[in-house]
């Protein structure tokens, strides 16, 4: 990822508009310089490098113990492949596509890339965990690839998920209206740590995130933050996507001085 590509990426991060309802989050678009995603484009991985989501274990971690789990199955879920880009980049027999993700993963994975968007979230993290907290952090980047009968409910994710950044890779804007769509539950005062999937029926939708080539949905995790995908009844569906997520691994109170 050259010098250039990296600039133009986090000057469209780090001046586009942040919206706080329903949560803290922004939608970007480009985000890539229209040469670089011409790459992105014609280096996305075939399939068999990728693991159907029901045999993955990429980000989803034990928290008591740290080691990976496989994920829950959740019905039509099971239409989404995914893969480490820094595992899938190392395995894969084309040598220049392999070259070329690993030099996504080298700035995806970067501190500077973590610190420009936790900087970009600074004051909803704020809110959520405290004006004085310390952070510690680890970050993941994964390939993803959704087919046909895909879906997703209403979710906050992860309760130690931090900030999540989720780069629309179409080939064009044919499938916009299958972005990720911000719901509101019906019940104002439902509230979910992130262990849980919903049902459709409990939501009205607040906005979709037009699947459009070369666009940015991010956003901050919260108990409110609920998202998810509607069911893909199009056929010979493919959406792909390349997620960046922040975990939280530790967070530090500072200690209250004595009163005098």
């Amino acid at each position: 990822m050259s010098f250039d590509v990296r600039q133009f990426v986090s000057y469209q991060i780090a001046n586009a508009p942040m919206r706080g309802y329903p949560f803290p989050h922004f939608f970007a678009h480009p985000v890539f310089p229209p040469d670089a995603y011409d790459a992105l484009q014609a280096n996305l991985p075939p399939t068999p490098l990728l693991e159907p989501i029901t045999k993955s274990t990429v980000g989803y971690t034990d928290p008591e113990t740290g080691e990976p789990i496989a994920p829950p199955q959740k019905g039509s879920e099971q239409n989404r492949y995914i893969a480490d880009v820094g595992d899938f980049s190392t395995r894969d027999e084309d040598a220049a596509r392999g070259a070329f993700w690993r030099g996504i993963a080298e700035w995806i994975l970067s501190d500077a890339f973590r610190d420009l968007v936790i900087a970009k979230f600074a004051d909803g993290i704020r809110q959520r965990l405290g004006p004085t907290i310390r952070i510690d952090t680890r970050v993941e980047a994964r390939f993803v690839r959704d087919f046909t009968s895909y879906a997703i409910h209403p979710h906050t994710d992860s309760p130690h998920k931090l900030i999540s950044l989720l780069f629309y890779l179409p080939r064009d804007d044919s499938m916009k209206q299958l972005g990720t769509t911000i719901f509101r539950p019906i019940d104002p005062a439902k509230r979910c740590e992130g262990s849980a999937r919903h049902p459709f029926s409990e939501f009205k939708k607040v906005a979709t995130m037009e699947y459009l080539p070369n666009a940015l949905f991010a956003f901050l995790k919260t108990d409110f933050s609920f998202h998810g995908v509607e069911p893909i009844r199009e056929r010979d569906i493919e959406r792909n996507l390349l997620l960046y997520n922040i975990y939280l691994r530790k967070v530090v109170v500072p200690a209250q001085a004595p009163a005098a």
